[in-house]
This record gives structure tokens, sequence and C-alpha cells, in this order.
């Protein structure tokens, strides 16, 4: 099983808004056939598994034990039911890492299979085969994207100095991490004066995607220019408010263009609860939020992330008016009885001259 999780990781840029899943296929104390969940749409890693087996020209994987990090699927798609899969190729037992949060599938596989004669355990490094896939989890139990927050910042958590100069606080690794994590979501998420000031693509560069993911921009009032590099995507949601005139609405809602037309926030932006219920709507499972300080900001000050990525550089920006990595406005501390949102810190580890702090919101029972 602990091969069947190494495996499944390999499907970090692919698998997605499916699981990352792993399995091996051994028989007679050896393992005959490895397989992982390469890309979206494509063969589970158990049909991988028993193709390996197969492909090797061996002793065949009748009467073979499957290890596999998540449940198989019992249900058509994209792909056939795993179940059958594995039934056909005449597999004795299956050992099944996790329970498949969604629905359609979950607590149904085991009972096929024991219907076929097929021996079934569950639970072997559970924690472990469920911590591979934090966001598919949550989308399946609520329909909410799972969101990642990433600020690139200096040591005196400034994002930028008076002038908004930005450029590079992050070193080059750092950034070709960046690209990691982007690939690693369905959509990307910035604001408005992110667009106007640095006018970035948002897509994955240096990482070898089948996919880009989708970009989504905060504009509340659809300011955005008609030359802006994100228009250049495959996929670009606006998420406006009706302060959005009706006329620019109609006309950039296009193919590979979607406006969102959403209720306003309490601070007269987008209401974020609102657009990350429309984002699942839309099937978007893992959101990745790159925006400023007021941005990111709004998402902390809500409670609406679950993992923040901290890049933290040997820089110091100092100046009266650099521009705060996180912030929000002052009425809500106002309104705090405690100091600041506590935060759980979960990994730290360089990356080039930098430190990536991965942390996660403090959620009382």
């Amino acid at each position: 099983m602990a091969r069947a999780i190494e495996l499944a990781r390999r499907g970090r840029y692919g698998a997605h808004p499916n699981p990352m899943v792993g399995a091996v296929l051994v028989k007679n104390g050896r393992i005959i056939g490895e397989g992982w969940h390469k890309e979206f749409g494509k063969a589970h890693a158990e049909i991988n598994a028993i193709k390996a087996a197969g492909s090797r020209g061996g002793p065949g994987t009748r009467g073979a034990v499957l290890y596999v990090t998540l449940e198989p699927c019992s249900t058509r798609g994209k792909t056939g039911p795993c179940t059958e899969a594995v039934i056909a190729a005449g597999i004795k037992r299956v050992v099944i890492g996790a329970a498949d949060p969604n629905p359609a599938n979950s607590g149904k596989a085991a009972g096929i299979l024991r219907a076929s004669g097929i021996e079934v355990r569950s639970g072997v490094l559970a924690r472990e085969s469920r911590g591979l896939n934090p966001a598919f989890n949550k989308f399946m139990k609520t329909g909410l994207p799972y969101v990642t927050l990433k600020i690139a910042q200096s040591l005196d958590g400034k994002i930028a100095d008076f002038r908004g100069r930005s450029r590079w606080i992050s070193s080059a690794p750092a950034r070709v991490e960046t690209h990691r994590l982007r690939a690693e979501a369905d959509a990307v998420l910035a604001g408005i004066n992110t667009i106007l000031l640095d006018d970035p693509s948002l897509n994955v560069r240096r990482v070898k995607v089948g996919r880009q993911p989708a970009v989504v921009v905060l504009d509340s009032k659809l300011e955005i220019p008609a030359g802006a590099r994100v228009f250049g995507s495959s996929r670009l949601i606006l998420a406006a408010t009706r302060k959005a005139p009706t006329r620019r609405v109609k006309r950039l809602n296009r193919e590979n263009v979607t406006v969102l037309v959403l209720p306003s926030g309490r601070h007269g932006g987008v209401d974020l609860k609102a657009l990350l219920g429309e984002l699942g709507e839309l099937g978007i499972s893992h959101l990745f939020v790159e925006g400023g300080g007021k941005v990111v900001g709004s998402f902390v000050s809500q409670g609406l992330f679950d993992r923040f990525m901290f890049f933290l550089s040997p820089l110091l920006i100092g100046g009266e008016r650099s521009k705060s990595s996180v912030s929000w406005p002052d009425a809500l501390n106002a309104a705090n009885k405690e100091l600041g949102i506590n935060i759980g810190l979960k990994e730290i580890r360089s990356i080039g001259p930098d430190l990536l702090l991965e942390v996660r919101p403090v959620r009382k029972e």
C-alpha cells in the first residue's frame, strides 16, 4: 500500500479534478503490475496496473492481490467501472486504502466484489491514502472547491513597495514551485488590480500539464482591458457584481469566457461565498488564489481557505506605504475580541534561498 501511495502522487498534475490513485498487483509474493491515474478522463489506476501485468508476459492476474489507495469505482463515467475490470481479471483479493467520498461510489465496491467471491479488506494506511486527495474529498462532501492561497512576501511581510514594484521578491526556484502549485489546481484566481498592474497570464509554465487551469478574475465592475493576457486562457471566468454594465456582461460572455454576476460582499466586492458555490457548480474542485493582499485577506478574514502557502524571501522592503501581504479593513479587527486569526503551521521547507511555509486554518470543533 505504501508503494501504491507513492505511485498515486505521480498523478499530481494530471488526475484532477479526479483523485490521485495508485494500484499495485501482487502474485506469488512479487509485484506483477503497477499503475496510477495519469490523466483526467483516461484509465484509472486499477486498469493501468492490470494492463501492466498483462504486458509483461508474466503469470497473469488470475489469483493476484490488488492493493489500491482508493475504493474502486463502481459506476460508469468517462471510463467503465473498475469493479468490473477487477472481477474480469480474476483477482482473488482487494486491499483498499481509503473509502471513496463520492456518494455515487462510496461503500459499494466491497459489496460488488464480495458478491463475486473476491475477498476485500479496507482501511490499510487509510489516513495516508485519504491525505492524497484533500481537494477531491472536500469537493465530494460539500460541492465547494478546496481553496489554496499563495503569497510571496519579504521578511517584513511586504509584497510590493509604495510604487507597486514586486519583481522579484521570490527566487527563481520559488517561482517554479508556484507553477507546480498552479498545476495542481483546476483554476487560478486573481483580483482586477493584479490584472491592471501586472497583466499576468496566470497559466502553468515550466511544468508539463495535459490541460491548463481555468483563470478566475475578481472584477466587480468588469474593468478588465480587452487586451489582457488572461483572455488567452482556454477558460476565463470573470466574477462581477450588479455594478457591472449589462451591455459589457453580454459582450464579454463568449465561447471561452464566462461572466458570473454575483451579489456584492460586505465591502462592495464580489461575495466570495457565492463565488465558491458557483465555481463548485462549474466543476472546479481546487481553486488556487494568487491575488494581492486585499484579495488574500478577504479569503482569510472570512475563513474561506483550506491551505495557505507563504513564500518567505530574505529581503526587507520597509517603507511607510508598502503593500502588506495580508490585508483587511481595520473595522474587522475592531470587532474582534482576540488579536488576529490563529493558523496552524503544517510544514516548513527550503525552496532555493526562500522558505515555504504551509499553514492551515485552525477551525473550532
